[in-house]
């Protein structure tokens, strides 16, 4: 009984994170998109434009979508480097790969 308990308590802590999460990355988005938001001007405060796009974002965007845009947000900020990873993952079978320089030619015809 002890043991569901603390299961259930560790369950809703999960929930809750992952709620913070969303809502903490939709908060950060808001506030980017503040700059240029059509309300910026129609509204008496910042906060409260702020506000009102936030619950934009939480009730029209997907929440992948919102991750990917707090995504964006920190890195356009610096706040994380950008990491760009387009190569494909290589197999063990693969053996070491070859080194590319800008001036080898290739030999696909």
């Amino acid at each position: 009984m002890k043991r569901q308990a603390e299961q259930a308590e560790s369950d809703s802590n999960r929930k809750f994170t992952v709620e913070d999460a969303i809502r903490t990355g939709a908060f950060l988005v808001a506030m980017s998109l503040w700059h240029n938001h059509p309300q910026k001007t129609q509204m008496p405060s910042m906060n409260e434009a702020v506000k009102q796009i936030e619950q934009e974002v939480l009730t029209t965007w997907p929440t992948e979508a919102i991750s990917h845009a707090e995504n964006v947000v920190y890195r356009l900020s610096g706040m994380y480097e950008f990491v760009v990873n387009n190569a494909p993952e290589q197999t063990e079978d693969a053996g070491p790969a070859e080194p590319v320089s800008a001036g080898k030619c290739s030999t696909v015809s």
